[in-house]
């Protein structure tokens, strides 16, 4: 089984890599990865299997390439099973090609292969998915439910740090990822759940400074982990101050509380 899930993830390679000229939309850098995974298997019967492609799928002239259902189907089983027996990486090629052919949201199902990345002793994988998707113009209408669920699956496994990571890569400049309220809201929780107030507030500090206001739960929680760390008074101003511009993302009171939050983050770290 494990053989036949790598062959059949080698012809989809082959097929989403190298369509006919007319419709051909692979990126340089996921060709450059796609042709490292290739030559590193060593076997002449998974070497053999590159020639056998799926071009024969009747394609219409000076058309982008489309996967069918069925094919979509079979990408959805390849890639756990390429997960659960440690071809990771192949499954990780396999998704980013598939996302060439700008497949509608949902259609493809990362959730096994976010869960196998985030259960990695590091990051190598998780960054080697995200530095092809961003290079990848086709795949980027993905990347931000993808980062999204990195970052769930970091908090969920107790790995801020690599959550935090994340994170910061979605800022980074020029990045197409769009930082959701999710998001925010997901890293402050899972830093007041471990004690990482100072962290909790400089995330939460980002937050409003977009126009997110926390809501009702998330306020809360900030509010019981300062209490915990014994500072009674910034924890009632700040309560006070998210309450006045709660709902309103734009109001003066929106503005009082940035300024609320840089100045206990600037005290916290004096």
């Amino acid at each position: 089984m494990e053989m036949q899930s790598l062959k059949q993830a080698q012809r989809f390679l082959q097929f989403l890599s190298h369509p006919p000229k007319q419709y051909t939309i692979i990126s340089p850098l996921l060709h450059q990865s796609y042709a490292s995974s290739s030559s590193s298997s060593s076997s002449s019967s998974s070497s053999s299997c590159f020639s056998s492609s799926l071009s024969e799928i009747d394609k219409p002239a000076n058309s982008e390439l489309e996967l069918t259902q069925q094919e979509l189907a079979k990408i959805n089983l390849l890639i756990p099973r390429l997960c659960l027996s440690a071809h990771l990486t192949t499954a990780i090629h396999l998704t980013a090609t598939a996302l060439l052919a700008k497949p509608s949201h949902k259609s493809i199902s990362f959730s096994i292969l976010i869960h196998s990345l985030t259960s990695q002793p590091d990051m190598t994988k998780s960054m080697s998915l995200l530095t092809i998707l961003r290079h990848t113009p086709q795949a980027h209408p993905h990347l931000t439910p993808i980062t999204v669920m990195l970052i769930r699956s970091y908090v969920k496994k107790k790995k801020l740090k690599e959550a935090f990571k994340v994170y910061h890569w979605m800022l980074r400049p020029g990045s197409p990822c769009k930082v959701e309220k999710l998001v925010y809201e997901l890293l402050v929780n899972g830093f007041c759940e471990f004690g990482l107030i100072l962290e909790a507030l400089r995330v939460l500090r980002d937050m409003v400074g977009v126009g997110f206001v926390p809501g009702d739960r998330l306020r809360k929680r900030v509010y019981r982990s300062l209490l915990r760390e014994a500072r009674v008074w910034d924890a009632i101003r700040l309560d006070e101050a998210s309450c006045s511009c709660f709902g309103d993302a734009n109001s003066d009171g929106v503005k009082q509380l940035t300024e609320m939050l840089d100045s206990m983050i600037g005290s916290w770290t004096e």
